[in-house]
């Protein structure tokens, strides 16, 4: 990979300043990431199937279930599940969860299409 105006190769020091900035700005910090790829540990199996966290923004986790009867599930989990990410995170960034209805398919072993 070549930094713009250089041929040849790039140190991977050069590299990762940008993107670790660019990832600090906006819906893909760190502790964003990581609310999402731990989503299955904070709630139980099967609703690990049924739901996805897609995000946080604004201090909101974005969530997608689904079916309204899951929702439902996640909504009476919500205050349990906010306290759980902001735990696993280490610092309080979540203060609301959004819910959507989505439909989505869950691959064993390879996550959601």
């Amino acid at each position: 990979m070549n930094a713009p105006g250089k041929s040849g190769p790039v140190r991977i020091g050069e590299l990762i300043g940008p993107i670790l900035k660019h990832a600090e700005s906006g819906r893909h910090r760190p502790e964003a990431l990581e609310a999402v790829a731990s989503w299955p540990e904070m709630v139980s199996g099967k609703l690990a199937r049924e739901s996805r966290a897609v995000s946080i923004r604004n201090g909101k986790l974005f969530v997608e279930v689904k079916s309204p009867v899951w929702k439902q599930e996640l909504l009476l989990q919500k205050r349990n599940i906010i306290r759980k990410t902001n735990r696993r995170l280490g610092k309080d960034i979540v203060s609301e969860m959004v819910i959507n209805v989505r439909d989505f398919i869950y691959v064993a072993g390879n996550g959601f299409k």
